[in-house]
């Protein structure tokens, strides 16, 4: 062993004692001695890492990888350095290189499950923490991590089921309990969810994951007064999306209780946190209201390729396409979950494959989908991203020959010109519902803020981009040749038979009582959308003229909406 080697071992001795400033004075004593020792410089990065300084870290790592390519766990730290930095295909990319050397180092393989779920590539994700559970069933972060990229899959009862196992293997990790209670209550199981919160140590039962499942427990049982006393005990302190959580939630409950004006001011105080957590949130805004003024000039051009499209068909897709539309809070999760009850059918939730196709493109150009479609698409191009478009939603729904696709997002409504041109002969479902009631729900809701979500954390804003989204749409469904229909959500409350009928006579689907049977699909189903406790229960109108209750708060948003409220027929 080398002097250099000897004063490193010291440092690291040092370094798992926690003693970093002794650590670090050896491993630079070392590489005096000899500047290319491997571990000296990488301990001195993983030093870097844990006092924050992420640049350094990332450099004096990928330094010792250069110097030691073949050391695992210097590839793993290199890793871990550039996923705090934020360069998470970098980071994986180190992570491969550690398994590439060492492929039973657990760690890695964790490390790299967590990248591939941050890259949002779950299947290869949900592989990865597998193995490292049936290479340790103890790794309770590995169960966690894993329900949660199987609940975002939409497969609650998968991810139940891995925390139910990993739970009877290991002692009852406070993460594991709180997201078994949230996934029991998301898909309705409110007792299992309030004995699984019960069995938290004393010290975890005041923490913020678990008083908003147990407010959202009481929401669910009709006992606003319990909530908010569990609500109450949440501290600023908490993170700010669970206090941002909280303080909607705390809204919902004040609302049942009648208290609006106290729950007005949730709903707004919701909001202005979701817009002081985005530095960008005016900007997000204002380039969702130039998107739809992009696609209003450029409408009647549009118009008259997508006629002159038609007249050279493009090849048949493997399946009927329908897309469902409308504007945010318009009853549209309701009526998937009732279209999905049909045999033929196949539904997105609002995973849509368009935006897929806009996100997957490679196309070279200088504009991205959808926008250089608008200044004139050529038939062979137009075929390429049919054909794209389908292998995309055969690869997220499966085999989907002869059946009915949903592709359901509701502001497709604002896609309509690129939906002519692409896909002639796709239906059009769009869901109506009283505008007030429309806008006052989407301010209410804690959408995770994206362009279009960025427009409603306020009445008047929301009014505002509702007004833009319907001139739009009226404009569209005159000018593009498309085949539309419209439903009223309060006729499908009404008259749920008699609305649903005409539904799928437009869809060109036979009648199935399955249809009348939806609810029963949804028992245990988890429902992605702020829809998921209404969705579940029966129909009522408990919705319907909600925005009376709020009228005073409202102002200038009924002015906005005057005019479509009177073109929906609901003055």
């Amino acid at each position: 062993m080398s002097e250099a080697d000897s004063i490193v071992e010291s440092g690291r001795a040092a370094h798992r004692q926690g003693l970093l400033d002794r650590a670090a004075e050896a491993y630079r004593h070392a590489l005096t001695l000899d500047p290319a020792h491997a571990l000296a410089t990488a301990g001195l990065g993983v030093i870097a890492l844990q006092t924050g300084d992420m640049a350094g870290a990332v450099n004096l790592l990928e330094k010792a990888a250069r110097l030691a390519p073949g050391d695992a766990t210097i590839q793993n730290n290199l890793g871990n350095a550039r996923i705090s930095a934020g360069d998470v295909s970098g980071a994986e990319a180190a992570f491969d290189a550690a398994l590439s050397a060492e492929p039973g180092l657990t760690d890695a393989l964790y490390n790299r499950a967590v990248a591939r779920q941050r890259l949002r590539r779950r299947n290869e994700a949900e592989a990865d923490y597998r193995a490292v559970l049936s290479r340790d069933p103890m790794r309770m972060d590995a169960a966690v991590n894993l329900a949660a990229v199987l609940r975002e899959a939409e497969d609650p009862a998968a991810a139940i089921a891995v925390l139910e196992a990993a739970l009877q293997d290991a002692p009852p990790l406070p993460d594991a309990l709180m997201a078994l209670a949230s996934l029991y209550e998301t898909v309705g199981r409110v007792d299992e969810a309030g004995a699984t919160l019960d069995r938290l140590p004393a010290g975890s039962a005041q923490d913020p994951q678990a008083l908003l499942v147990r407010a959202r427990i009481a929401l669910r049982r009709g006992q606003a007064e319990v909530g908010l006393a569990a609500l109450e005990s949440l501290n600023e302190r908490a993170p700010a999306p669970a206090r941002r959580q909280a303080t909607y939630i705390r809204g919902l409950l004040l609302d049942r209780q009648g208290r609006y004006e106290d729950a007005f001011r949730a709903f707004s105080d919701a909001n202005d946190m979701a817009r002081a957590g985005r530095s960008d949130a005016d900007r997000l805004a204002q380039s969702y209201r130039d998107r739809i003024a992009v696609y209003r000039d450029t409408l009647p051009s549009v118009s008259e390729h997508a006629v002159r499209l038609v007249q050279s068909p493009p090849p048949p897709l493997p399946f009927d396409l329908v897309f469902f539309c409308g504007f945010p809070r318009s009853g549209t999760t309701l009526m998937e979950q009732i279209l999905a009850a049909h045999p033929a059918t196949l539904t997105t939730g609002e995973d849509s494959p368009l935006h897929r196709l806009y996100e997957n493109d490679g196309n070279p150009g200088a504009q991205k989908l959808p926008f250089d479609l608008l200044k004139g698409l050529s038939t062979d191009r137009r075929d390429a991203l049919r054909a794209a478009f389908a292998k995309l939603v055969s690869t997220q729904l499966g085999d989907c020959a002869g059946r009915t696709v949903i592709d359901k997002l509701p502001l497709n409504l604002v896609e309509l010109s690129t939906i002519a041109l692409l896909f002639p002969e796709a239906r059009i479902l769009v869901a109506i519902r009283d505008p007030r009631d429309c806008v006052l729900s989407a301010f209410m809701q804690p959408f995770r803020l994206n362009e279009a979500m960025a427009c409603l954390l306020t009445p008047q804003d929301a009014a505002a981009l509702y007004a833009d989204v319907f001139d739009l749409y009226r404009n569209q469904k005159q000018a593009l040749p498309l085949a539309v229909a419209e439903y009223r959500y309060e006729d499908l409350i009404d008259d749920f038979e008699g609305t649903l009928r005409r539904v799928i006579d437009f869809l060109g689907l036979e009648w199935t009582d399955d249809l009348t049977r939806y609810r029963d699909r949804l028992a245990g189903k988890y429902i992605s959308t702020p829809s998921y406790m209404a969705v579940s229960q029966s129909l009522n109108r408990r919705a319907i003229g909600r925005w009376q209750r709020y009228e005073p708060y409202l102002g200038a948003a009924l002015d906005r909406l005057s005019t479509h409220v009177t073109g929906h027929g609901y003055d």
